[in-house]
Formats: C-alpha cells, structure tokens, sequence
C-alpha cells in the first residue's frame, strides 16, 4: 500500500499524482468546507444578535437544543483529542443540515428571511441540493463534475446577502463622527486613561458597532544584552479573563477579538507597542445595555490603572487583567544591508485554546471582499486553512 504525496513546485503550483482522486474532488471539498463554516457564522451571529446569552437555547432538529446537544458532541471528541485540535465552539459541532433546518424553521426564519432575496421555499431547496452533495462527499460517495456547477451556482445566490452581512460585521473601520448624538456613543467615548483608550467605530450600515480598547503595553524591566539584543518584562492585557470578570460584556457582545501586535521602541528602547481588543455589538443591544455595559468599561480602566502601578512596583505579581509577560528585541538585517531593530511581542497574543467562548474569535480580520471564499481562518478555528493572507 503506497500512499504517494502531492508536492509544492516553485510556481506555486501543486503536483497531483495520477492515481488520486479528479480535482473536482478537491473543489467540492473547498466550497463546502466554506459553505458550512460560513453559515455556523452567520447563523451564530442572527442568534446572538436576537437571544443574547440565550442564544444556544436554540432548538435543533436533532433534538434539544444548541447548548445541550453539542455539550454531548464535544465531550465526545474530548475522548479523542489527540486527533485534530482540540475545538470547544458548539457551533463547530454543528452540521450543515442542522444549520439549515434552524434557519427555515417556522421558529427562526422570521429572524433569517432579510437576509435572503427569494421566499423559504427556494431557499430550502437550494440549501438543501447543496446539503445532497455535501453528504455525498462526507460519506465518500462519488460525485458528479457537473455537482460542482450547482454547488456553486446555489451557495452564490443563497449566500449573497449573508457575505454582505460578514463583511459589514467584521470590515468596522469607520469611526463613529465625534458629534454623534447617540446616548451610547456620548457615554462610552470619554471613558479612557493614559494607559487605557477607548475608540468607537461603526460599520457602513450602522447596524453593528466595534468598540476599540487599546491598552498601551508598559515596560517593566528592560535589560540589555550587548548591543543587539534587549529582553522585556512588560504588561499585557489578560483578554481571555475580560469575559469572566466581566460577563455582561460577554452575555451582550456578538464577538471580541485581538489586534495584530506590532512591536517598537522609543528612542530610550522602552517598548513602543499597544494591544487592541474590540468588542463587537449589535447597535441595539449596545442601546438597550448601556448603562451596564459604561459600567463594566469604566471598571476595566480602573482595574488597569491599578494593576499596572502594581506591576511597575512588582513585576512577578498579577492582576485581574494584567500581567507580566516576556518579549525581547534583536538587530536584523534587510535585504539592502541596513540593520533595524525587531521586537517581539508573540506571548502577549491569546490562542483560541486559552478560552472556551464562543465570542472569542482570535485575531482580527477586515474582509472587504471575499469573506467566504477567501478566508483562511474562520472564527473558533485554532489554524489557518490556507496559504492567502488575512487582510486587516
């Protein structure tokens, strides 16, 4: 039994060996994998958007709801988890024709239907075909070249208006205008210290609205090892506690993610760097929570405020929401000769194992085309499922 392997040219292109399966396979294989993940998205975010907490209470066709059914598929994969990774998001633990059944049930599709441009019916039947491939493929049944045409052909008119939706929740750069006269944006935008600054951006269509917190990183010890080369204690934001300290913010956001991290250094080689975590809300549900929302906001800057002039005093201590952690600086070079200094920030960033919340995406992305078919990391996934990079 020999099992040959597929191999990376430097063209970038991929040499199949002859006796593996028509690339139609593999085709299949990506616009479902990103069909069925696309549509865990949308159809979490519909339902935190409507239910809040409650939001896997959700009845399933398979019987009981999100929460209880799900609790018994992840326990399940726990007795394996040496396979794959280890995955704590119910939503992954849907499939799609659970997925599908949630949002053209007489329940739920109220909630669903302004985002699709034909009546149930339609819209049933076309997610359905594509869930008759699906099945085909997952259960290792030949399928049709032509199956190929339809699957994608379905998943563009079904999913037109859901991408539309994606890309407004996760593409929010637009700052909220500073003469708003909103009540949540006149009440969360003072909130804020040296250490702790608070933005407020919204998305095109105003209908969801990213609060920014961006925590600059302090230096707390810095040593220097000849000249090309300094090691950091410094402080950095504890995002996986933010949810259990303060779990309003949680029970009420649709997701919360970290910033990329970029590392500098002032001209006396302390650390130049900041970390952001945004929160994302439904406009409404930010409207509606709002006093208990400012009240969390302003407790977290008090509680940063205070654990940082501890730290700066004891750096093995740690606090609620900050701690110590180590990053270091060393000289490279660029490709033209010229030296520059690279600092390394990777222990401040939170994998997704290190929370088991679904709100807790990652690392964020601004997609502005493409969220479905260009992703390479959907939320709750630990890894990247391919080479294209995440535009932010």
């Amino acid at each position: 039994m020999e099992w040959k392997k597929a191999t990376k040219q430097d063209t970038h292109l991929v040499q199949i060996p002859e006796r593996w399966l028509h690339l139609y396979y593999y085709e299949a294989l990506n616009v479902l994998f990103r069909f069925e993940n696309a549509l865990r998205v949308f159809v979490y975010v519909i339902l935190k958007k409507e239910f809040n907490e409650k939001w896997s209470e959700t009845a399933i066709s398979s019987g009981g709801s999100i929460k209880s059914e799900t609790k018994s598929r992840i326990a399940k994969a726990k007795e394996h988890a040496y396979l794959g990774y280890e995955l704590s998001s119910p939503m992954l633990y849907l499939n799609s024709g659970e997925l599908i059944d949630i949002i053209i049930s007489d329940a739920y599709w109220k909630y669903f239907s302004p985002f699709f441009k034909a009546s149930r019916s339609i819209v049933s039947t076309k997610l359905q075909e594509i869930g008759m491939v699906r099945n085909s493929l997952a259960h290792f049944r030949p399928i049709k070249e032509d199956d190929i045409d339809l699957i994608k052909q379905n998943t563009k008119h079904v999913l037109l208006e859901i991408e539309k939706c994606l890309i407004q929740l996760t593409a929010i750069t637009t700052i909220v205008p500073s003469n708003s006269n909103d009540d949540w944006y006149k009440e969360i935008k003072p909130i804020g210290s040296e250490s702790l600054k608070i933005s407020i951006f919204h998305s095109e269509d105003e209908e969801w609205v990213r609060v920014s917190i961006i925590h600059t990183i302090p230096t707390l010890e810095k040593k220097k090892f000849g000249e090309n080369y300094y090691s950091y204690k410094a402080g950095n934001f504890r995002t996986d506690q933010l949810f259990s300290e303060f779990p309003i913010l949680k029970d009420k956001c649709i997701y919360l993610s970290e910033g990329h991290l970029w590392g500098g250094q002032h001209p006396n080689f302390d650390l130049n760097s900041v970390k952001e975590i945004s929160l994302v809300f439904a406009k409404n549900c930010l409207s509606d929570n709002l006093q208990n929302i400012v009240k969390a906001l302003k407790e977290i800057v008090q509680i940063v405020d205070e654990e940082t002039d501890l730290l700066k005093q004891d750096n093995l201590a740690r606090g609620k929401l900050i701690e110590t952690k180590s990053a270091n600086a060393s000289i490279r070079t660029r490709d033209d000769g010229s030296s520059y200094w690279s600092v390394s920030l990777n222990s401040m960033t939170t994998p997704l194992v290190n929370t088991s919340e679904v709100e807790y995406w990652g690392t964020r992305a601004h997609y502005e085309t493409d969220f479905i078919s260009g992703s390479n990391q959907y939320p709750w996934m630990p890894d990247s499922i391919s080479d294209y990079e995440i535009p932010f």
